[in-house]
């Protein structure tokens, strides 16, 4: 891994540790308040499949709602060919940040956006 990639890669982390997981932590106990299941899991960086999206470092909160079979989910991914940030959810087209652009508030704009009605309070 080229020392350009290691460091998007580092400070995407970070940016999920201070930023993305407190936000999803939150939205978590909302949802699991409500009796939805929720939880997050992280996706490392594959360096040796670095061409295919699914070797983006992500973190995914996905959410199984109460009398659903469904299980929406918005995953969070560190583009490293572009150096961007990717926000993915199944109902809308993914929308594209620079990485100093994520804060608290896109977060929960992104939350907002992919669990509307199991949100609506938070």
């Amino acid at each position: 891994m080229d020392t350009e990639v290691d460091l998007f890669v580092q400070a995407f982390w970070v940016k999920c540790r201070e930023t993305i997981r407190p936000e999803f932590d939150a939205a978590i106990e909302t949802l699991r308040a409500a009796g939805h299941e929720a939880s997050v899991a992280t996706l490392e960086f594959s360096p040796d499949q670095a061409g295919s999206p699914d070797a983006a470092p992500a973190i995914v909160l996905t959410v199984r709602p109460q009398g659903s079979s469904a299980s929406p989910a918005l995953h969070i991914r560190g583009d490293v060919v572009t150096k961007e940030v990717t926000a993915v959810s199944a109902l809308e087209t993914p929308r594209r940040y620079d990485l100093a652009e994520i804060d608290a508030a896109v977060v929960k704009r992104e939350l907002a956006a992919t669990f509307p009605t199991l949100l609506a309070a938070h």
